[in-house]
């Protein structure tokens, strides 16, 4: 889990449902996982610094999937290859494996490139923001 400064002024329960929430099956079993209530947890999640905390847990666990994604990629392809060109080969299980992985791949990058995107788009929302206020 990606860590920021927000995350370490948690208190260290909340810190835990961090953990929880990106663990557990769902919001209950998070609650309970980080020795909450429900109700507890769920007025937590209205808190800017554990929404703040909360985000950049879940982007270094996306961040994470995609450099394994990208790692499996080069043997996907290679699944495909393979596939492709053994005439002998039963390999739809192979086919539709690599076909998942690259397909996912492609939408981590699609996803990455509209993020850069929008972050220069909300930089230069700020400086127009900052000359306008001046």
């Amino acid at each position: 889990m990606q860590e920021n400064r927000t995350h370490w002024t948690l208190p260290s329960k909340q810190r835990r449902a961090v953990a929880a929430l990106l663990t557990e099956p769902d919001t209950t079993a998070a609650a309970k996982a980080a020795g909450v209530s429900r109700d507890t947890l769920y007025r937590w999640l209205t808190q800017p610094a554990f929404q703040s905390s909360l985000r950049d847990a879940e982007a270094g666990a996306i961040a994470a999937v995609s450099r394994s994604l990208v790692r499996l990629a080069e043997r996907a392809a290679a699944t495909l290859d393979g596939a492709m060109t053994d005439p002998a080969a039963a390999s739809n299980t192979k086919v539709r494996a690599a076909d998942i992985v690259l397909a996912r791949l492609l939408q981590v990058r699609e996803l990455v490139a509209l993020e850069t995107r929008v972050a220069e788009l909300e930089a230069r929302y700020a400086a127009d923001a900052g000359r306008e206020g001046r």
